[in-house]
């Protein structure tokens, strides 16, 4: 598998940990559906950051079951229902720990709510992982 980070000198640059675009070749598409703050035991913590972190962990998970890694995935949307500009630096912090280079390209929305009322953050993302 073959991936080429594109960020245009001709376009404005990233601003964050994340890729403008990505072009593979080679791999398997995996598509993770919205995965939330759920421990194993049923709990998600109460704090948007916390719930953030374990969210990343359980996405982990599934790129490991997966036969992957957190270095795969070339997209994400990044669910929020809280003002990311509340939490945007320790967000980041977390994010920074699954996303250190070769960032996949990215979209947060901040939403009205969720089907569960205790969510406060969601992440989706899309991965290619080698053959």
């Amino acid at each position: 598998m073959e991936k080429r980070i594109i960020n245009p000198s001709s376009i404005y640059a990233p601003t964050a940990d994340f890729s403008q675009a990505i072009k593979v070749t080679g791999g398997s598409l995996l598509f993770v559906s919205g995965i939330v703050g759920y421990r194993l035991d049923g709990t998600m913590p109460q704090q948007a950051v916390d719930q953030a972190d374990v969210a990343f962990q359980n996405l982990e998970k599934v790129l490991n079951e997966a036969g992957g890694s957190m270095a795969d995935v070339v997209k994400v949307t990044v669910y929020l229902r809280e003002d990311f500009r509340l939490h945007r630096e320790q967000l980041r912090a977390v994010r920074a720990r699954y996303f250190s280079s070769d960032f996949p390209v990215s979209t947060l929305v901040q939403v009205a709510g969720f089907a569960n009322p205790d969510y406060l953050f969601e992440i989706e993302a899309m991965a290619v992982l080698p053959d």
